[in-house]
């Protein structure tokens, strides 16, 4: 009884790690091919630069309605100023998303359906800033020839995405890699950033409540041994 016990304990453990270990195996395409990875950083530099990329090349499908103007100027991390964003948002309200001049009905005409919205595409998509990478350098040559209707994209589920390849404009040759691999960090960086743009604010607080804490213990430590430094005399 004792074996037949164990046994079933161990099978039971198996079970448990497999079931742990079964996101970070979906964290890869449809094709079972593992995501790049990418580092993600929230640098100004490289958050206006995504930024650019964004307004000019993926705001000509998607938004990012839960971002207004008002928040790229209240961001620190981007550091723009109220003309630089009167400039980038035009004759658009202060207090508006950053919306995409494709209707929803000419989106779904062209591509089947609707582009989603970017706001929390980041925080939506298991592997984050790193699927957001591969995808968008993920565009290939159909091997087998059968995408007809979409493209061929190495990281998406199934291979074939409706998106048609956004950096497409900047080519593939070698000359160009390097700047299309950028383009597509920055990018991701951008969208990992407004996705959770408190999270570098958070991060702060916590180093000060972690030193608080430090500090609270050895306070309580070090009375702790006065209190019963007489306790033990006595």
């Amino acid at each position: 009884m004792k074996g037949i016990v164990m046994k079933t304990t161990r099978l039971s453990l198996i079970a448990c790690l497999l079931l742990l270990l079964a996101p970070a195996m979906a964290s890869a395409s449809g094709g079972g091919v593992a995501l790049k990875h990418v580092e993600i950083d929230f640098k100004k530099e490289t958050l206006r630069k995504g930024l650019g990329v964004f307004t000019d090349v993926c705001m000509g499908c998607h938004a990012a309605k839960y971002i207004t103007y008002r928040n790229l100027m209240d961001y620190p991390e981007l550091g723009l100023s109220r003309i630089e964003v009167d400039e980038l948002r035009g004759d658009k309200a202060l207090m508006s998303g950053l919306i995409t001049e494709l209707s929803p009905e000419d989106g779904a005409e062209s591509y089947g359906k609707v582009p989603p919205d970017l706001s929390v595409i980041a925080r939506a998509r298991r592997g984050g800033g790193d699927y957001l990478y591969s995808i968008l350098t993920g565009y290939e040559a159909d091997p087998a020839g059968k995408v007809e209707d979409g493209s061929y994209n190495l990281y998406f589920p199934g291979n074939r995405t409706a998106m048609p390849d956004p950096l497409a404009w900047m080519g593939h040759d070698e000359s160009e890699t390097a700047d299309l691999e950028e383009q597509a960090r920055t990018v991701s960086s951008f969208l990992v950033f407004i996705g959770d743009p408190h999270q570098l604010e958070r991060k702060r607080i916590g180093y000060w409540v972690m030193g608080f804490l430090f500090l609270l213990t050895l306070v309580l430590y070090l009375l702790k041994k006065e209190v019963w430094k007489d306790v033990k005399k006595h």
